[in-house]
């Protein structure tokens, strides 16, 4: 279990640091992230509430998920601001 924490903590610097650096710019990505985040905050809020039951590892599984999620937000906004047509 200890390691599982260790690497969904690892997983949420990761992002937090992707998402600071970058900010996503298309409004849907940016919209699906803020989602993902508030999933990643209502997991929190039930392992707290229940503290004692760790969900067998899968709630910390699902929150590395909706990290890793987000990271191909901000990539997909990466490629699309790199590849969508610029006015001429």
């Amino acid at each position: 279990m200890k390691k599982i924490v260790i690497a969904g903590s690892l997983a949420l610097l990761t992002a937090t640091a992707a998402y600071a650096a970058y900010n996503i710019t298309h409004p849907n990505l940016k919209d699906e992230y803020g989602s993902a985040e508030q999933g990643i905050k209502l997991i929190q809020q039930a392992q707290q509430a229940n503290k004692g039951i760790e969900f067998g590892g899968h709630a910390e599984n699902a929150i590395d998920l909706f990290r890793k999620a987000q990271n191909e937000l901000v990539e997909a906004d990466k490629y699309n601001d790199a590849h969508q047509k610029k006015p001429k």
